[in-house]
């Protein structure tokens, strides 16, 4: 074999072998990046879309207003009624007050002294049933939306709550809730809201008297 042959022959050797290397090679910035993509994504934040939930206490706090409360009669006390009172009795959907009446007597075509409401059909009217109305029975219906006040059971009725205190109301322990609706003071045996507060503004629910509204009580009279 000649010189020109071995020659090239080696020349082809080491091209080969060139090749074969720079197949291998990493590069610095190759392995930074291989190094850096970990650390990515661990500090990558994790996305949640579940909603807040309300503690297990306080769910069952508020389930005692199904097991223990049938039916309920309160005062209630609120931005409708300045420092006097509307009484409520409630029974199932349906709703009666009796509003305060700056004008005692009756004796009018349109005197009422009653609002009937029911909840599941979204009506409402007002009737005059006290036995020394000259008109008894109904006076017209009304717009169920302006008539309409939150109840004990609407306020709570809430997707978020967080216990923040306890207080005695009306010689009644309570919760202290912050809840999306706004703060409540829920009774801690019957799982209902002596008191509530959003907005600036103040709701009372007082003489709370569970189970002993009647039908009679919460139907207008015929």
């Amino acid at each position: 074999m000649g010189n020109k042959h071995l020659l090239a022959l080696f020349v082809m050797l080491i091209i080969l072998i060139s090749a074969c290397a720079s197949e291998n090679v990493v590069t610095l910035d190759d392995r930074k990046q291989e190094t850096a993509k970990p650390a990515e994504q661990e500090s990558a934040p994790q996305k949640t879309t579940a909603k807040q939930s309300i503690p297990i206490e306080i769910k069952e706090l508020l389930e005692k207003s199904k097991t223990r409360v049938a039916d309920v009669y309160y005062k209630y006390r609120g931005p409708e009624t300045w420092a006097n009172f509307h009484e409520f009795y409630i029974k199932g959907n349906k709703i009666k007050y009796k509003p305060y009446l700056e004008i005692k007597t009756l004796d009018q075509k349109d005197s009422y002294d009653s609002i009937f409401i029911d909840t599941s059909s979204k009506t409402a009217a007002s009737y005059c049933e006290a036995a020394y109305c000259t008109y008894k029975g109904k006076k017209q219906d009304l717009d169920y939306d302006k008539v309409y006040i939150p109840t004990v059971f609407d306020w709570i009725d809430v997707s978020q709550a967080t216990k923040i205190g306890e207080e005695v109301i009306e010689s009644r322990s309570t919760w202290k809730i912050e809840t999306d609706k706004g703060t409540i003071w829920v009774d801690t045996f019957y799982g209902v809201p002596l008191k509530a507060e959003a907005n600036g503004k103040t709701y009372r629910f007082e003489q709370l008297a569970p189970n002993g509204v009647q039908d009679s009580d919460v139907t207008p009279i015929s």
